[in-house]
């Protein structure tokens, strides 16, 4: 029951970073290649060290995608996606990046982003950069870097939960730092405070009255997760202050 509310909790957080690097990815994206169509579709607006990889996107997912929600014959069982129909029929096949990331999945989103030219990259990191700024008392510098490792923690647990799998001492790549509190702390970086003052008031919560009832298995628990015992109150100490 505890890493079932662990992974519900997680789950609804992660979904919202999601939202928003798709928003981030497909503005800064556009805004560079504002007057083609589809540019998405384009190899050579990737990072040209990472071709392969961008065309593995484009052909696989991009490519995919448009042939078959904007096929007519599709709107059978499989149904497609009205909205990429639409733009395939009524917009002569321009389907903006903005309408095609509501189609990706979290871990494609990703993908879309770590193939990006470094000039893309760079602007997505400085859009969360600015986001943090908005809603936090102090800056917070947010790296390409950082999001990187952030992104691939969070599609890791992000499966986790949607695949109903054991979160709360599970180990992104088998590392004992790479845990499910790290996982908390990144989202520190891409929601606004005051929800993530809440995420992380459920999820303190959450522990509080686990390790209550379970005194035995408290510092069990608390070592599974990769919490110190005085970081929850500390961390929220920070937080509040940030």
């Amino acid at each position: 029951m505890f890493d079932r509310e662990l992974r519900e909790l997680l789950f609804s957080a992660i979904t919202r970073a999601e939202a928003a690097l798709k928003a981030v990815c497909a503005h800064e994206f556009t805004r560079l290649h504002p007057d083609e169509v589809n540019p998405y579709l384009n190899p050579d607006y990737y990072d040209s060290r990472r071709r392969p990889s961008a065309v593995a996107l484009i052909d696989k997912v991009f490519k995919r995608i448009l042939e078959l929600d904007g096929n007519p014959r599709n709107r059978g069982d499989y149904g497609g996606k009205a909205y990429i129909r639409h733009c395939m029929e009524d917009h002569n096949g321009q389907v903006p990046l903005w309408v095609l990331a509501n189609h990706l999945s979290f871990g494609q989103t990703v993908w879309f982003f770590q193939v990006q030219s470094p000039a893309v990259r760079l602007a997505v990191a400085e859009s969360f950069t600015g986001l943090y700024a908005d809603t936090h008392d102090g800056p917070r510098r947010i790296t390409i870097k950082r999001l990187d490792s952030i992104f691939n923690r969070l599609v890791f647990y992000r499966n986790l939960c949607a695949y109903d799998e054991r979160c709360y001492c599970a180990r992104y790549d088998g590392r004992a730092n790479e845990n499910v509190y790290q996982a908390i702390g990144d989202l520190g970086y891409l929601l606004d405070k005051d929800d993530y003052l809440e995420l992380f008031g459920r999820f303190s919560a959450l522990v509080a009255r686990a390790t209550s009832a379970m005194p035995s298995r408290r510092q069990a628990i608390l070592s599974a997760m990769g919490v110190r015992e005085r970081e929850l109150a500390d961390r929220a100490e920070i937080i509040l202050r940030s």
